[in-house]
Parts: structure tokens; sequence; C-alpha cells
């Protein structure tokens, strides 16, 4: 394995308080890996508080086996963005994408590299615990995979994050066919089959800086990894538009068998407002999936650019 080259994708946003600290984790960690060549690509997604000084600051150490370069994007194009742009420019026989806030231990690579060697093509990390999450996001973790592992015919690894290990042959599948613009890339990771192997680890908690990753973005990742890979809302709001349709023939049937036969109909009132409540109710929630899938739709069919790099330095 001697000359073997490692790339290391690292994404950030406004880190300027922890990137250093995660730096010195790092290069620690694979200095001692010495029989390999490190590639680190640091992708600065849009930071707005000198943390691009401090990368440039880290390209200019000189290490053996660590070969720094810099990915400086035009503006904000999120999380996953950076990751894409990191896996287009890596250059090496794996790839290893990794956040910055220091969520991701880097002491775990050694033991992800160990399972490429063995073999295998892609290497999940799961969160066995986190230390900063609190009750309410583990909750929503724990229902976002219950509901998309029901909604989706790929099953998918419960707590797995954006911390894993792509193959050679993995890295050329995404550049050339997981172009979406709406993404989910440890879903797309998770899609394609090939040898796969699952590691846990301690999420410690978050000690520099704040996570960009508001409920709302955590709701967005969670319409898009749906939206990516179900089509399952569309076919449950037409089982309602048929399940309705099948209840307003028997209420028409049950209101003229009523008058023709003269027996004591529901109140009208009642029974019009029950009607029209439920009608609009079924009719809005398909509006609103149809609506979901035509605006990824249009997204998709416009092709702007996943992400635009600014200065790329090494």
């Amino acid at each position: 394995m001697k000359n073997q080259s490692i790339s290391v994708v690292i994404s950030l946003f406004n880190e300027a308080g922890g990137v250093l600290h995660f730096w010195d984790s790092l290069k620690n960690v694979l200095s001692k890996e010495n029989h390999l060549n490190f590639e680190l690509i640091w992708v600065n997604d849009g930071s707005t508080d000198g943390t691009q000084a401090l990368i440039n600051q880290i390209l200019e150490e000189d290490l053996n086996n660590i070969k720094n370069i810099s990915i400086e994007f035009s503006k904000n194009f999120g999380h996953e963005s950076a990751m894409i742009a990191g896996i287009d420019n890596a250059k090496g026989d794996a790839v290893i994408c990794i956040d910055s806030d220091g969520q991701h231990p880097p002491e775990e690579i050694p033991k992800m590299i160990e399972a490429y060697h063995m073999g295998h093509d892609i290497i999940l990390m799961k969160r066995s615990e986190r230390g900063d999450s609190s009750y309410l996001k583990k909750k929503f973790s724990k229902l976002f995979y219950k509901i998309i592992n029901l909604l989706s015919s790929i099953r998918f690894e419960e707590n797995s994050t954006d911390f894993f290990l792509i193959s050679k042959q993995i890295k050329g599948i995404l550049r050339s066919n997981f172009r979406d613009q709406n993404r989910f890339i440890r879903g797309f990771v998770q899609s394609l089959g090939f040898s796969k192997k699952t590691l846990s680890f301690i999420a410690p908690a978050r000690q520099y800086g704040e996570s960009s990753y508001s409920y709302f973005s955590l709701l967005k990742l969670a319409f898009n990894a749906i939206f990516s890979f179900s089509n399952k809302p569309l076919r449950i709001s037409i089982f309602l538009s048929v399940f309705f349709i099948l209840f307003t023939f028997g209420m028409i049937g049950f209101t003229l068998y009523t008058y023709l036969y003269g027996t004591e109909a529901p109140s009208g009132y009642n029974t019009i407002m029950i009607f029209m409540s439920a009608s609009f109710s079924i009719l809005f929630v398909t509006l609103s999936v149809l609506s979901l899938y035509f605006e990824k739709l249009i997204q998709e069919m416009r092709k702007r650019p996943i992400y635009i790099i600014k200065h790329k330095k090494d």
C-alpha cells in the first residue's frame, strides 16, 4: 500500500473558531500513517468570518505525507455542495468526507482506511452517541429514518453521517451520474450497492462555533431525502383521492336513497361542512405533494451549477 493516496474532503462554513484545533488533531493522526500519502481538500463554503485566512495559513505548512489544497466558493452553496466539490476535485485512490466542527473525530480515520484495505468500497460512519444532541433532535432523527425507510425501497442506516469513505470507483459514479440539484449524498452513497461496512463512533459535543444546521435546515434535508428516493407520497395522494371519490359516491347514493324513500337524512349543514372540509383537506394535501415534486423537477431542468469556485490554491 506504499504510495497509495487518500483524499480527505473537509467542509467548512464559518469555522474560524475551531479550524486550527481540527487541523492539529487531523495532522497528528495522518502523519502517523506515513505509509500513505494524503491529499487534504479544504472546501470553504462561502465563510464570512476569516476561515479562509486560516486555511491559507494551513497551506503554508510543509508535511511529508500531507498535501493541502484549498477550494473557496463564491458564496454559500451548502454543505452537500461542498462535499460534491471536494469529491469532484479529489485525485486519491479513496475519498474520505469529514466535517471540521470536531464532531467527526479524525482518530477514526485509520479504522476507515483499514476497512477499505479489507476490500470494502464504502465505509459508513454511524453515531452510537452524540455529545450535544438534544432530546428533540434525537427524536427528529429517529422519526426521519423511520419515515424514509418506510417510504423508500432502499434501507438507510440509522444515525449514519456525512463522515464516510468511498473508493475510486464510487467517486467516479458520483461525479458522472449523481448531479442532482437536490442532494442527499449519504443517501446516494448507501443506494449504490457495492461492498459496504458500517463502523460506529461517539460524536463529541461541538467545542468551537455554532452549528449552521437549524431545525428548518434539517427539515429541508429530510424533504430532499424523501423526495429524492421515493415516489410513495404521490401514490399515497392518489390513494387518498380514490378513497375520497368512493366516499363521495357513497354520500351521493345515501342522499338519493333517503330522498327517494323518505327516510330521515342527517343534518344538511353538518353533512355539507364535513364533506367540504374533508374534500378541501385532501385536495390541498395532494396539491402540496405535487408542488414539491414539480419544484424539484424544475430545479433539475434548469441545470444551474451545484457550486461556483472563486479560488483554488495548493
